[in-house]
């Protein structure tokens, strides 16, 4: 693999190309550079007439109700008037839909469990926790899988 670092002071933030054979996967890389950036990424929410920075990092999931959504953290709970489906596109890799009105951030799963009542996420460091959709379900088990 070769690196080339170009310094462009013109340019607002970092764009990169990578060029690679068809038959290379790349999508670990892609991954990886957009967690790498995700670390630094923080969205402004509001909590009792404030404005915050919440780490998008420490976002456990988004749940949409009426006009708002609500941002859980491991132990708050903020609010944006952005939409869900605008948020979804500018969150990194590891958030993932899974329910019409829910987002959660993979990395912060502790357990999955599927039940005859629901299918149940629980989250490290938390007592929170979420239901998946049967509809949404398997991709999530499978993503999950697939991160080892």
């Amino acid at each position: 693999m070769k690196i080339h670092v170009v310094v462009d002071d013109s340019v607002s933030e970092p764009d990169i190309t990578i060029r690679a054979t068809a038959d290379t996967d790349v999508s670990e890389l892609v991954a990886a550079l957009e967690d790498a950036g995700a670390a630094q990424k923080r969205l402004t929410v509001r909590q009792r007439g404030q404005n915050f920075q919440v780490a998008v990092n420490d976002i456990l999931f988004l749940e949409a109700a009426d006009h708002q959504v609500m941002v859980h953290t491991a132990l708050d709970v903020f609010t944006t008037r952005q939409p869900l489906y605008e948020l979804a596109a500018n969150l990194p890799t590891t958030f993932q839909r899974i329910s019409k009105s829910a987002i959660l951030n993979r990395d912060q799963i502790f357990s999955l469990t599927k039940s005859v009542t629901g299918n149940l996420v629980q989250f490290q460091n938390s007592h929170k926790q979420i239901y998946v959709s049967r509809r949404y379900y398997k991709a999530l088990r499978e993503a999950l899988e697939e991160k080892g």
